[in-house]
């Protein structure tokens, strides 16, 4: 991931050079309206539980952008996990063949680690911008399971498409507002092994977020 970000920063600059862009750095504040939905096969019962997840969470991020004039070429990264969902369940044992399962709760966290947006901007006018741009994103589960099942990371790729507003501030500042529409890949989670050598496995299917984004940047 280090190595695509440094890929991808080098060619946001060297863009910039080469067009004698405008760069600008900044900060932004996301609300984010997430719209997911999941299987879990429950180890060898081969019970499937089919669950749905809606909700909201913030984010805040770093961009580097590089305004060539026609379009703006810009790096968006979260540097750090940021919880977008969770999960609190009861369970109940189904599966009966071994002693190490056990009803009781299961519950844990799903952060968004490690995640990159290439975009592009393309102004409409003075005022507006429409907004294009591809992600990367490492989905990490942080469990407690009753089950003893513990499940690891998956990267997930998505694309983006979005509108904004942006207005210049003094002193070379400017603030965005931008609502986008996001949509990425599922992925699947194979749970740890019990004594029988079977797992459980959750496969999330692909879903969709709309964010809310307020942005200050610099221009230099």
């Amino acid at each position: 991931m280090k190595k695509l970000i440094l890929s991808v920063l080098s060619m946001v600059l060297i863009s910039g050079a080469s067009y004698a862009a405008t760069l600008s750095m900044g900060l932004s504040g996301s609300m984010i309206n997430y719209d997911a939905s999941g299987t879990e096969t429950v180890k060898s019962s081969g019970t499937k539980n089919k669950k749905s997840e809606s909700g909201n969470a913030g984010a805040a991020s770093l961009f580097l952008e590089a305004d060539t004039g026609m379009v703006t070429i810009g790096l968006d990264v979260i540097p750090y996990s940021a919880t977008i969902g969770d999960y609190n369940n009861a369970r109940t044992d189904t599966d009966t063949d071994d002693s190490a399962d056990s009803a009781g709760k299961n519950k844990g966290d799903i952060n968004f680690s490690n995640h990159v947006t290439l975009y592009v901007e393309k102004p409409i006018n003075d005022l507006l911008f429409v907004k294009a741009g591809l992600s990367r994103v490492t989905i990490q589960t942080d469990d407690k399971n009753a089950t003893g099942s513990t499940y690891g990371n998956e990267d997930s790729t998505g694309y983006m498409f979005g509108i904004g507003t942006k207005r210049d501030l003094a002193s070379g500042a400017f603030m965005k507002m931008e609502a986008q529409y996001a949509k990425y890949e599922g992925a699947t989670f194979n749970g740890s092994a019990d004594t029988d050598s079977v797992k459980n496995k959750i496969e999330l299917d692909d879903f969709d977020t709309i964010t809310l984004k307020v942005s200050i940047g610099k221009s230099f």
